[in-house]
Parts: C-alpha cells; sequence; structure tokens
C-alpha cells in the first residue's frame, strides 16, 4: 500500500526534526562543557587567584608597618598598640586568606563539573598552599615579633628582630609561583572555553550545512516526484483539452498523485469512448448543433425555437431515378455518398448547417450562431459555387465510380438557394427531436431547386439572398416567378460567380440578356426575340434563353393581358 503525499511530506519534515534535535543535543552538550568551565573559572580558579594576590599585599603590608614602627622616634604607647592591632590583623587575614584558597582548592579537587586535568592541578595546588602556609604562619610571627618587642621597650631587640625579616625572602617566588599556577587554571578555562565556542560555531555551521543538504534533498526529491507528475498530468491535460487523447499514463506512486494519474486515465478513456460516440453520431447529426441545442452548464435540451433572418439550400441529382436504373445498388450508394460527402464538406467548412439528405437531396442552411450576423447569404453563395466545382469533378470521375466504360449516366445536380425569415429551433415530440428550420423560406428553397430544370439552369436564389450578396458575387436576373402554392411572385437570379471573376463572354451574355428581359416585360416581342438569339450565338443552348423564346413564339400566337406584369407561374413542385 502506497503512503499519501501528506505522509511523505511529514516523514521528510519529521526526519529534519530529528536531524535539528540531535543537533541541538550536541550543541547543548558543549554549551554545558563550556558552562562548567566558566563555573570553575567564577568558583574557584578567579577566587584563589584573587586572595592569592590579597595575600601578596597583606604580607607586604605587615613587614612594611613592622619597619615604619622601628625608624619611627620616640612613637607613642598609642602609636605602637595600634600598630601592633593591625599587625595582627594582617596576621588573622594571612591565616584567613590561606585556609579559604586551600578549602576552594580542595573544592574544587573534588567536584565533579571540572575536567580531570583542572582537578589534578587544584589538589596539587593544596599542597603547594599548605607549605605556603607554614612558611607564611613564621613569617607573619616574625612581622609581629618587632613590633611586641617595641610594646615591650626593647628597641634594640626589636632592630634585630627586624633584621631578621630578611630570611624570609624566599617567600616571594614561592607565593608567585602559587599565584601563577591559579592564574594558570583561569587561562586555561578561558581558553578551553573559547576552543569550545570555535567547536560551537563549527559544530554548528556544520551541522547547519548536513541539515539544509539533507533538507535540499528530501525537497528535490519530493517537490521533483510531484513536479515531473503534475508536468506530465498538465501536458496530458492540454493534449485532452485539445482532442489529443494520450496514451494512459504510468502509475508510479500509491499516493494521491498516483490516484489523480488513475482518476485522469479513467477519464480518458471515458472520454475516448464517447469521442468514438461523437463521431459515430455526429455523422447523423452536427456537432455544432448538439453544441447549440444542449446547455452547457445544465447538460439539458434547450426546448426554444425563434425566428431568423437566414439562408435555405436544397439539391437534387436531375434524373437520378434513370441513373439509379442503370447503376446497381452499390453502385448507387457509392455515387451517392462521393455526392453527399462532398456537398456535406463544402457546406460545413463555410458555416453551413447539413440539415437533412431527403433521397438524393441535400437540404441544409445557414444561419446564426453558425454564420455571425448577415454572413450567412455569403456563406451560402461561396458553399454553393464550391460544389459546383466540387459536382463537376464527380460527372467527370462518373466512370470510375460507376465502373462504366459507355452509355455513361450523365451526372447533373440542381441547387437553390433562399433567404428570409424563418423559424429554427428545437421540434418534435417527446421522444424524437430535431433541430431544423421551419417556414415559407424552405419551401421557396425547395421549390426554386426544381425552377431549374425550366431554364436549364443549375444555381438559383432568391432575391432577399442577392440583395445582400450583391457586391460580392455575379449573377443574372432571370424572371420574377410566382413557385408552385405561393401567390407573391419571386424575382430569382442565376447565381454565376464570385465578383470579379466572371470571364468576357458570360459577362457580355449577361448584358445581352438584361436587354432582352427588359424588352420581353415590355411585350416588345421582336426586340426580345432578337435579344435572346443573340444570347444563343454567345452561349448555345443557354437555357433561359431558349426558355424565353419558347415563350415568346406562344405569346405571339396568345398574347397575355394588356395588364400583364411579366410574372411567370411555375408549376414545379
Amino acid at each position: 500500500m502506497g503512503y499519501s503525499l501528506r505522509t511523505k511530506i511529514m516523514t521528510g519534515a519529521i526526519a529534519l526534526l530529528i536531524f535539528f534535535a540531535v543537533a541541538l543535543g550536541i550543541t547543548l552538550y558543549m554549551v554545558n562543557d563550556s558552562d562548567d568551565e566558566l563555573n570553575c573559572m567564577l568558583e574557584y580558579h578567579l577566587p584563589i587567584l584573587t586572595r592569592l594576590n590579597s595575600l601578596d599585599v597583606v604580607s607586604y603590608e605587615i613587614e612594611v608597618i613592622a619597619h615604619r614602627l622601628i625608624t619611627e622616634v620616640n612613637p607613642s604607647k598609642q602609636r605602637i598598640d595600634e600598630i601592633h592591632a593591625r599587625t595582627q590583623k594582617c596576621h588573622d587575614q594571612i591565616d584567613s586568606i590561606l585556609q579559604e584558597s586551600r578549602s576552594l582548592s580542595e573544592a574544587g579537587s573534588i567536584d565533579g563539573h571540572n575536567d580531570l586535568e583542572d582537578r589534578l592541578k587544584m589538589a596539587r595546588l593544596i599542597g603547594t598552599i599548605d607549605s605556603l602556609k607554614s612558611e607564611m604562619s613564621r613569617f607573619s610571627q616574625a612581622a609581629c615579633l618587632p613590633v611586641e618587642l617595641m610594646r615591650q621597650s626593647k628597641v634594640a631587640d626589636a632592630k634585630k628582630a627586624i633584621a631578621n625579616l630578611s630570611n624570609f625572602e624566599y617567600l616571594d617566588p614561592l607565593i608567585a609561583a602559587v599565584r601563577e599556577t591559579s592564574n594558570q587554571l583561569a587561562i586555561d578555562s578561558l581558553r578551553e572555553t573559547r576552543n569550545n565556542i570555535s567547536r560551537i560555531i563549527w559544530a554548528n555551521t556544520a551541522l547547519f550545512l548536513a541539515a539544509s543538504v539533507l533538507g535540499l534533498f528530501v525537497f528535490l526529491f519530493i517537490t521533483g516526484r510531484l513536479q515531473n507528475a503534475f508536468r506530465a498530468l498538465t501536458s496530458a491535460f492540454h493534449e485532452t483539452a485539445d482532442g489529443k487523447y494520450s496514451d494512459p499514463l504510468p502509475i508510479t506512486s500509491g499516493d494521491e498523485i498516483g490516484d489523480l494519474t488513475t482518476s485522469f486515465n479513467t477519464m480518458v478513456d471515458q472520454l475516448k469512448s464517447k469521442e468514438k460516440l461523437r463521431e459515430a453520431f455526429g455523422q447523423f447529426l452536427d456537432p455544432r448543433i448538439v453544441a447549440n441545442v444542449v446547455n452547457p452548464i445544465t447538460g439539458e435540451l434547450r426546448q426554444s425555437a425563434e425566428r431568423r433572418n437566414l439562408t435555405i439550400f436544397f439539391s437534387d441529382i436531375a434524373g437520378f431515378s434513370a441513373i439509379g436504373e442503370q447503376l446497381t445498388a452499390d453502385t448507387v450508394v457509392r455515387l451517392l455518398n462521393r455526392y453527399f460527402t462532398s456537398a456535406t464538406e463544402i457546406i460545413r467548412r463555410n458555416h453551413g448547417i447539413v440539415d437533412k439528405f431527403i433521397g438524393d437531396g441535400v437540404m441544409a442552411f445557414w444561419a446564426s450562431p453558425f454564420s455571425e450576423g448577415e454572413s450567412h447569404a455569403h456563406h451560402a453563395c461561396l458553399a454553393t459555387l464550391e460544389m459546383r466545382s466540387a459536382f463537376a469533378e464527380i460527372a467527370k470521375d462518373i466512370s470510375n465510380i460507376t465502373g462504366l466504360r459507355r452509355n455513361l449516366p450523365k451526372f447533373h445536380v440542381r441547387m437553390a438557394l433562399a433567404t428570409g425569415d424563418t423559424l429554427i429551433g428545437t421540434v418534435g415530440s417527446d421522444t424524437t427531436k430535431s433541430f431544423t428550420v421551419i417556414g415559407d423560406t424552405v419551401n421557396i428553397a425547395s421549390r426554386l431547386e426544381g425552377v431549374n430544370k425550366i431554364y436549364g439552369t443549375d444555381l438559383l436564389i432568391n432575391e432577399e439572398c442577392y440583395r445582400l450578396v450583391e457586391t460580392e458575387v455575379e449573377v443574372r436576373e432571370l424572371d420574377l416567378v410566382t413557385v408552385y402554392g405561393k401567390t407573391e411572385p419571386i424575382r430569382i437570379y442565376e447565381l454565376l460567380s464570385k465578383g470579379g471573376e466572371l470571364d468576357a463572354p458570360t459577362t457580355e451574355l449577361c448584358h445581352t440578356f438584361r436587354i432582352a428581359l427588359d424588352h420581353y416585360r415590355q411585350q416588345k416581342w421582336q426586340n426580345a426575340e432578337q435579344g435572346f438569339r443573340a444570347c444563343l450565338q454567345i452561349k448555345q443552348h443557354d437555357g433561359p434563353s431558349l426558355e424565353f423564346l419558347t415563350r415568346i413564339a406562344t405569346f405571339a400566337r396568345t398574347p397575355p393581358p394588356k395588364d400583364w406584369n411579366g410574372v411567370w407561374q411555375t408549376s414545379s413542385k
């Protein structure tokens, strides 16, 4: 079982705390040793040294007092008694100093806080003090004797006793040696303390560096693993967000990162499954429709529908029933798939939505939010012009598609666009729904596709569509017609090319046709006939010109009423 991130981090923190605790223990031990040295110096070395320094002063004082008394002329009895009292006091001080020094040395020699070397030195100092005490006792008695003899008025004996004090000159080196020993003990303690402080500094520096290295290692180890894991996860998340599903990430730990990696792998597997479903259903329903009708927050289906200005497209293969009779079922499906694939790709690439396939026909529409603003007509015109070229390529490749080498079927697609206000939204029953468009514009687009048969054209648009794209495309106005099921006339145009891409013959054809159409509407049949025949000279078998020549022949026999407005009633469904 893996450990959690919290456990791993806590383990690293506890390891560092233990290390710091050991470092603190070592430091405290070394500080305690220094503290013992300082205590020894304060309790023993310096007090002993202070007393030995006092001994030197007091011994000198008692000798000086005796000499001064001898040199005085006829000192009074009171003066002699004062000096005597002072010498006795110095005598007592000498005994007290030596006794205290011995006691301190003895206490220091058995104090466990002192190191062994100091205890040995202080033990040896006891013997030296004892020897000094014996000699100093003799000296103090000898120094007090002249004063005592002066009290007894024995001046000559007193002077002789003063002279005997010179026999004690050997005491000065002895006192200096004892003082030097005590002084050395203090110096050694100070040196030891200083060394301890230096060792503490270096030890703490080394421990700090070791702790830093250990902490850095723990930090780099933990954060390195976290960084690598999160970096891999982040990269995989970005790829997933971009629709690139990565291979399952390796699970390298049993902590929360491992759990997160497992969850991510599970999520990717589910997304892959959903993507396969989406791709499968995307062949039946445009993904953009799904994105538009499904509420991204709640995931619920939007039930609303609204009226928008949009462009509808219809297409149909001319004479498809006859083509189907020539071909096998598999060949018919192959031809339809090629046709539907070309149409679908072009429509989607130009921001359109394929609504449905109706037999061999295609219904599509352009509307916001798929086409922004009023660009729907522009995108629709570009798509139909591109489809015209794509369908021409299919017609050229009909032999390879059908496998026929003779009696090849003629592949010709009729298309129409109609722009207008249309109801768009989700409609259907409780169990089956469709995102589609409903309204007169749909019917008009469907009828205009059939109107192509009358004029021998392959791409018609209504007037509302033309008004939105008149500066972007080239058209030829064909007629003013009423389609099946409608009473209001519709001005129709043949969509020829993108703006500025019309060749010279077609430009001339459009100009000549427009003049002839004006004559036709003015019932100037002879001028109109001449104009349409001129069009046939420019483009042989021009369908609209042939249609109008046929009408003119009919009107020559049966003229229209005088109030005729030029509208042609179609019967195409």
